[in-house]
């Protein structure tokens, strides 16, 4: 047994070297991230921090914004609430829009708004705001919201 014990307890002089140079390497480690804020200074400059700090916030609101709502990935797209993006109109005509618009809408993916152009496409015009239950599997309560915003005519 003291044999065993002996064995994991005692190391080669390569390995006592390996351990202490680690070990130095670590501390020195240490040793940087503690001090640092005393080498590194931020600029002063108050004005180029304001107009960077400005320029950053002009390039998120250029991106598109798509966001999870859950650990299955399904998309909460962006509405007219969301100030990254340019406001929807009131009412949308499923007639003329386009698949991207159809996905701002809460309650229409991509999948779904694919299916909305495809029927378009196949079957003609939409004569009904109602016919978009054949297209897809909408709940009846997001129909219900979603039908307040859409049209078939002008």
């Amino acid at each position: 047994m003291k044999k065993i014990i002996k064995s994991f307890t005692s190391f080669t002089r390569t390995e006592r070297i390996g351990l202490v140079a680690l070990s130095a390497l670590l501390i020195v480690l240490i040793a940087v991230r503690a001090t640092m804020h005393l080498w590194v200074r931020t600029d002063g400059d108050v004005e180029k921090q304001r107009k960077l700090v400005a320029a950053w916030e002009a390039l998120k609101r250029s991106q598109p914004v798509a966001k999870t709502n859950d650990i299955h990935g399904s998309y909460d797209y962006a509405d007219a609430d969301d100030a990254n993006t340019i406001p929807l109109p009131d009412i949308i005509n499923i007639n003329t829009a386009d698949s991207a618009t159809l996905v701002r809408l809460k309650g229409i993916g991509p999948v779904t708004a694919a299916k909305i152009v495809a029927r378009r496409k196949n079957k003609g015009l939409f004569t009904n705001v109602s016919q978009l239950l054949e297209v897809s599997s909408m709940s009846n309560t997001t129909f219900d919201v979603l039908k307040k915003h859409l049209t078939v005519g002008e």
